[in-house]
């Protein structure tokens, strides 16, 4: 038996953040084979330029929205008053609008998400799965933001393997996800469904790097250049990155293309500043009619995850590369899902996190062995456009979640 997908997520369409590309995707995705999705989504952030309504239909999708209209990123402060105001939305839809024989998918935006559907599902007595993308407070306390010995670290754990437990399936990104969870959270490994990430862009040829209109317009000719592209957040190492822009200083043809935003950015680029580094540039998140054209802007790209974050996260940004057929830097844990593919499809290498001498002697490795470099290019891009796919995500999507699931379950919307 099939049913509809409903999503619950604060970040959908027009948010240009990649949970939010990604699931905007996946929705769209399983309209065209034709399932009716539904989300149940916050506004977007005020960086997407969009005046949405409450309700729409985008692309074969119904879009509810609630909580307030805020600029998010302005400030902790501001994430955490969008966050309050959604759930507060999404507390009293679900308990007074959702019908009784309900099943939702639940998505871990906010990242208390799931523990608040568990509570409401006592009173109203639908099912639902979880979608992991990040795991709270897992990587805050694997980055000593929390004590994992602190009442809210214990009570949000705690509260986390309730929900999980009552949950009809847990959907991960990776291996490493799947572990975490059995391991830590009591999973039984016959509950977890692993739906693998996949390039928000399709890319028929790749273009060279000195092919693309930004490599013309910031003057990179005779550079092996190495990007680091998407969001500078908690979960990254850019400091290594920096470090080892400073070691290649005074070696020729190597350059650092820095492209994003996010927490982490600022104390990255003054440290850039601090060091006198001239290898290196900085710009902000790229339009998306020229993400194509960026990601493309490199021979060589980094994927950033910082240590003892394997299984909290699995970077999107890594299939993103591989579609543009570029050669893959991974400054990732050991046994993260990034380090699983990058040796699986042989496409890149894979550099210890924290670590910047490492990283500048891959670096040095790539540009100087160019025909190294062009294979593991060339099996990034081939595995990109095979494997790690929007359609075959929706494949996994459909047959592991939608197809299985239990007789009686309908759409969220009440007509």
């Amino acid at each position: 038996m099939k049913i509809d997908p409903t999503f619950v997520s604060q970040v959908f369409h027009p948010d240009r953040q990649a949970t939010s590309v990604l699931l905007s995707q996946l929705a769209s995705q399983l309209a065209e084979r034709g399932f009716h999705p539904v989300i149940y989504a916050g506004h977007p952030a005020a960086d997407s330029g969009a005046k949405t309504p409450a309700s729409e239909l985008w692309h074969g999708v119904k879009i509810r929205r609630g909580g307030v209209r805020i600029d998010a990123k302005r400030s902790l402060a501001a994430r955490g008053l969008a966050y309050l105001a959604y759930s507060a939305w999404l507390k009293w839809t679900l308990l007074l609008r959702t019908p009784a024989k309900s099943h939702l998918i639940v998505l871990t935006n906010p990242p208390f998400t799931p523990v608040l559907v568990w509570l409401c599902s006592w009173w109203r007595g639908w099912t639902y799965d979880v979608f992991l993308h990040d795991l709270y407070p897992d990587g805050l306390v694997a980055l000593g933001q929390m004590s994992p010995r602190s009442p809210a670290t214990r009570f949000w754990t705690a509260a986390n393997r309730r929900a999980f437990s009552q949950a009809r399936r847990i959907l991960v990104l990776g291996r490493d996800m799947a572990e975490l969870c059995r391991e830590r959270y009591g999973v039984a490994e016959g509950k977890i469904s692993i739906v693998p990430s996949w390039s928000p862009l399709d890319f028929l040829a790749p273009p060279a790097a000195e092919e693309t209109r930004l490599w013309r317009r910031l003057g990179l000719q005779r550079q092996f250049v190495v990007q680091y592209s998407g969001n500078m957040g908690l979960w990254h190492d850019l400091r290594s990155i920096v470090e080892a822009a400073a070691i290649l200083q005074d070696e020729p043809g190597v350059y650092f293309l820095m492209i994003g935003d996010g927490r982490r950015r600022e104390k990255a680029e003054q440290l850039a500043v601090r060091l006198r580094l001239r290898n290196i540039s900085w710009l902000p998140f790229q339009p998306p009619a020229e993400l194509a054209d960026s990601l493309a802007c490199c021979h060589a790209a980094i994927v950033s995850q910082r240590a003892g974050l394997a299984g909290v996260m699995v970077p999107s940004k890594l299939y993103g590369i591989m579609a543009s057929g570029r050669a893959v830097l991974a400054q990732v844990p050991a046994d993260s899902e990034t380090t699983r593919v990058v040796r699986e499809c042989e496409c890149g290498l894979v550099i210890p996190p924290g670590d910047p001498e490492a990283l500048a002697n891959a670096i040095r490795r790539m540009r100087d062995e160019p025909a190294a470099t062009g294979r593991m290019a060339r099996r990034a891009a081939e595995a990109g456009a095979t494997q790690y796919t929007l359609a075959a995500a929706a494949d996994t999507f459909e047959s592991d979640i939608l197809v299985k699931s239990s007789p009686g379950h309908q759409s969220l919307v009440a007509s």
